[in-house]
């Protein structure tokens, strides 16, 4: 660790250094904007001043004012640093400085210790495991490779010369602004990209709850300790904490201990039944965890859909963030994670302030939450929808009549539309090229979710917010709004319901939907014998179904309890204290985000949003992804109320032991994951004869053509050119290799990949590129290779190991004989297409 500190502990450092100025730069104006959390913001200031930073250069170097370099950047730091002391200045009152300090040393001390350890940690991690191959991580590194060489935004799309990115690709833009201002190459800013999303989620969740906590404070107490360790509790819950698969599951199929009938009731993917002559594991001893090698990844496949006969059908991702952190890929929907937080600790705010937004808080939300339209396009609305309900529950205090009038009504819509406008204005630039897959909504007539996997995937979380809803419906008493609660979760069952009839009854009669929706029903012999078992899947997964909507009546029921009652007052109480919800508002804002997560987990019972897949796997994936963060908030300050909160009561002293009991198992069993993961990768997994590095260039490419890929790029620099490779199918690793390492665009790779970036347009888009590669390298005939050089305008030829395996050498002699070779490395070479050769081609 000390060899690998003196070598690269700068990069930590650096990107340590610029993500803190960036904090620095927004904080003063967080001051003014976040004025209601009780750090004013303080700990979320490094995720909100990356965000905006990033926003600021994006903007203005997709709008021509800039270009993509590190000057510009450096620019549009002190835009935002100029800003944020104009909007400080013009704030009103001086504020306190001094007694910010007293009332908050302990938790930014905290905070700043806990950033530092996640950071270091996880890039000590990813020095060890700095593999860039495998899943999708090529991909990534192509984004972030294309980002930091494009001179203008939108990037080129490295995998499709001559096009921009069609993605959602805000992320690298942040992950290629910090490599570029150290001056790191991709291939080691990835693996910082990773290790700064897991720290910087971890401190953004410490900094959200514990100002949850500390809203609790009243005169005389101040609840820092309870405020920490809360703080590091729901850190723990976003980073760390994973679903019961392993420890019911995985543990025990490796070690062989379960019958398989009890692999068959949880039904998990590979995990259903033993495998043949597999010997018998123990997990907890990392040796044979390493064995396993990829035992962790089955818990991101908990969820299984069957088919009418009984075979496994549809790939159901169902991945959380300690599942994505050791997988390590810089997915959107990680990249959003920390800013994801974010908007919770915006939406919090909201609630805290405890009166209208202004508009420039608005603006302020809106470059956020439309920054995760940008980042993960998924999340933009459902963050849009928890800030908007923030205010809804602002509202419920200040009427403090247990409702909302019209007036609320309208200007929570009121809000929702200006965010909507922001984003669109703001955002512009990105939405005006983006192209998505996504077409509209299919009803899931097929495969409700069955009580024992949504267990495993939410259980830990189950047994703290179960015993938490119903202790909050005995804390509102007779306050409690039953009859509320109970119209408002038949009436989301009954709409979701009839909403996924519908969609059945429009499928049936449009011709284009038809096979999709129904035509299963004709495959398995019709209506007569697939509505029976239709209705038997429903009953069956109706635990499920009850759980949630059950969810929903307490959530509601206590959210919008009766105010007091006047005899039940002095007949002198002020009528302030007439007026007054039965609950803190530390508590609503839980209660917000448990019905948030019950929500997005109820709605793929019903219908699902359609995409490439036909399947409801990514709506599931984002919706469930989401949940858990709101979960693991939620669940953090469950734990508090539950068990450390003394002014809230409970129905006998003897239940504060039993609840600890339970949370106390629910985080041993949560941490089996994670700490079974270290060993592996740590103490097994890495290798003590090779010098840990950041840098994972040499475990994409074979020596010889990464040496050769190097070359050309330091031949070529900054020039604006194209190059031929072979083409590689989605999940290629190997493949893209020119692209991903220097994001110089070759004609094509990952087709599939593209198809779903680029929706209908992809026909044409990609046209005939991959057949016409495979034509250049393939056919012997220098006119043919001539043609198509001359089509999308190729500059390099590249022969490395993927062309040879591919196409053998046969076609290589037409290059030989007609191009010029460069950087020939091992075998590895590129062929240059000469001025009199391009001359040779257009004339």
């Amino acid at each position: 660790m000390l060899d690998w500190l003196a070598r690269e502990g700068w990069i930590v450092l650096s990107w340590w250094a610029l993500v803190t100025l960036a904090g620095a730069a927004i904080f003063p104006a967080l001051v003014r904007l976040l004025g209601g959390l009780p750090d004013k913001g303080y700990l979320l200031a490094r995720a909100a001043g990356l965000l905006v930073v990033g926003f600021v250069f994006w903007l203005l170097v997709s709008l021509g004012f800039l270009r993509n370099t590190t000057g510009s950047m450096l620019l549009a730091w002190i835009i935002v640093l100029v800003g944020s002391l104009v909007i400080y200045l013009r704030g009103g009152l001086a504020f306190d400085w001094r007694a910010w300090w007293r009332e908050n040393r302990s938790v930014v001390i905290v905070g700043e210790v806990l950033f530092i350890v996640l950071l270091v940690g996880w890039a000590l991690l990813r020095s060890q495991q700095n593999n860039l191959t495998g899943t999708e991580k090529t991909m990534e590194l192509m984004m972030m490779s294309s980002v930091m060489r494009s001179e203008t935004f939108p990037p080129n799309d490295a995998w499709l010369s001559g096009y921009a990115i069609s993605y959602y690709y805000f992320g690298y833009v942040l992950s290629a602004m910090l490599s570029m201002l150290s001056g790191i190459a991709s291939t080691a800013g990835f693996n910082m990209t990773i290790s700064l999303l897991f720290a910087l989620t971890g401190l953004t969740t410490f900094g959200v709850v514990s100002n949850l906590v500390r809203s609790r404070a009243s005169q005389g107490i101040t609840l820092i300790r309870p405020a920490i360790l809360t703080g590091l509790l729901g850190a723990f819950f976003v980073i760390f904490f994973s679903n019961l698969q392993p420890i019911v599951v995985e543990v025990p199929y490796q070690a062989q201990v379960a019958s398989e009938d009890y692999l068959r009731f949880w039904d998990t993917k590979n995990r259903d039944v033993y495998q043949e002559g597999t010997p018998a594991l123990n997990l907890l001893n990392p040796v044979d965890a390493q064995r396993a090698f990829y035992w962790w990844f089955n818990a991101s496949r908990t969820l299984t859909e069957r088919d009418l006969t009984g075979q496994r059908v549809n790939e159901v991702i169902d991945e959380f963030p300690q599942f994505s952190f050791l997988l390590a890929d810089v997915h959107p929907h990680v990249l959003a994670l920390p800013f994801a937080v974010l908007a919770l600790g915006l939406a919090l705010n909201v609630v805290l302030t405890m009166r209208d937004p202004n508009r420039l808080e608005i603006v302020f939300y809106g470059v956020c939450l439309g920054g995760l339209v940008f980042l993960n396009t998924w999340d933009g609305p459902i963050y849009m929808a928890v800030l908007v309900g923030a205010d809804a529950l602002r509202r419920l205090h200040r009427n403090g009549t247990g409702g909302l009038t019209l007036f609320d009504w309208l200007r929570l819509a009121g809000l929702g539309l200006a965010l909507l406008v922001l984003t669109g204005v703001l955002y512009y630039p990105f939405l005006l090229g983006f192209r998505s897959q996504a077409g509209g909504i299919l009803p899931n007539l097929l495969y409700p979710t069955r009580f024992q996997q949504y267990f495993l995937m939410f259980g830990g979380f189950m047994l703290l917010l179960i015993p938490y809803l119903l202790l909050e419906a005995w804390r509102a008493r007779e306050r409690m709004n039953w009859r509320l609660g109970l119209v408002v979760a038949v009436s989301l069952w009954g709409g979701l319901l009839l909403l996924m009839l519908m969609l059945v009854l429009a499928g049936s009669l449009v011709e284009e939907l038809r096979n999709t929706v129904v035509g299963f029903v004709d495959l398995n012999g019709g209506w007569a014998t697939v509505l029976p078992q239709l209705l038997s899947r429903r009953l069956i997964t109706l635990p499920t179904t009850l759980l949630l909507v059950g969810a929903v009546l307490l959530i509601v029921g206590r959210m919008f309890a009766r105010p007091p009652e006047v005899r039940d007052l002095p007949e002198d109480a002020p009528i302030e204290q007439r007026q007054v919800i039965a609950y803190p508002r530390a508590t609503g804002f839980a209660l917000l985000l448990i019905g948030g997560g019950v929500v997005l987990t109820l709605i793929p019972e019903f219908v699902y949003l359609r995409d490439n897949f036909g399947t409801r796997m990514n709506t599931i994936f984002k919706f469930y992804y989401q949940a858990w963060v709101m979960f693991s908030v939620a669940g953090a300050y469950s734990v508090y109320s539950m068990l450390a909160d003394v002014r809230l009561p409970l129905p006998a002293p003897a239940l504060r032991a039993v609840l600890t009991a339970v949370v106390v198992t629910v985080l041993l069993t949560g941490s089996v994951y994670g700490l079974i993961g270290y060993s592996q990768w740590v103490l097994v997994g890495g290798n003590a004869a090779v010098q840990y590095t950041l840098d994972g260039a040499a475990s994409t490419v074979s020596a010889g053509d990464l040496e050769a890929i190097t070359c050309l790029k330091a031949l070529v620099g900054d020039e604006q050119l194209v190059v031929a490779e072979a083409v590689g199918n989605s999940y290629g690793w190997g493949y893209g290799r020119v692209a991903n390492l220097t994001g110089i665009p070759i004609v094509v790779n990952w087709p599939g990949h593209q198809s779903q970036w680029r929706g209908p347009t992809y026909g044409e888009s990609v046209g005939s590129r991959v057949q016409d590669v495979e034509r250049l390298y393939s056919d012997l005939r220098w006119d043919i290779a001539r043609d198509i050089i001359d089509q999308y305008d190729i500059d390099y030829i590249f022969y490395g190991l993927n062309e040879r395996n591919d196409y053998g050498g046969g076609g290589e002699d037409k290059f030989a004989e007609n191009l010029q070779v460069v950087c020939d490395r091992g075998g590895s070479r590129f062929y240059q297409v000469t001025p009199a050769v391009a001359t040779a081609v257009n004339g």
